[in-house]
């Protein structure tokens, strides 16, 4: 039987430890977009103490503005436009202008990354989990495909 002793054992403990810790570092995503909409909320967030943070953005979100700002106006053009000035003011156009450029950038990002449906979690800007929104499962995908990739890679 083979037995390590004294520094040997130190080398290789040291070797294994940090090999592990690579492979797990290289496992963990460094940016993750989520791009959905209410028909697929996103869920699996707080399942797993070890997700890294991600950005979300809903595709709706432009509907939800133009309603909030377009509800009961009335028929007359004039009296309608006079009631959304209103509405902006109150609001503040600095805001509404923030709260637009946030909404439409699901639409930027999702022609960006060349997205032909959704929901999808897009993961260090070049890897894309379609139809899945539970993060946790879109994570643990992404690092199943990542170590299969490694695999081949070392394969070759």
């Amino acid at each position: 039987m083979f037995q390590v002793t004294g520094r040997y054992a130190l080398l290789i403990t040291c070797a294994i430890t940090g090999f592990a810790s690579y492979a797990d570092e290289v496992a963990v995503p460094h940016s993750i977009v989520v791009i959905t909409s209410d028909q697929f909320p996103l869920s699996g967030i707080t399942v797993s103490g070890d997700t890294p943070p991600y950005q979300l953005f809903n595709l709706d979100a432009v509907d939800h503005i133009e309603q909030r700002f377009g509800k009961n106006l009335p028929a007359d053009e004039d009296k309608a436009l006079a009631l959304m000035k209103q509405r902006i003011a109150a609001v503040g156009q600095n805001q509404l202008n923030k709260e637009l450029r946030e909404a439409y950038q699901a639409l930027i990002l999702s022609m960006k990354y060349g997205l032909d449906r959704y929901p999808a979690v897009v993961f260090d800007q070049q890897v894309i989990v379609y139809g899945v929104t539970d993060l946790y499962a879109a994570t643990k995908r992404y690092r199943h495909w990542l170590k299969e990739t490694q695999e081949v890679v070392a394969d070759d």
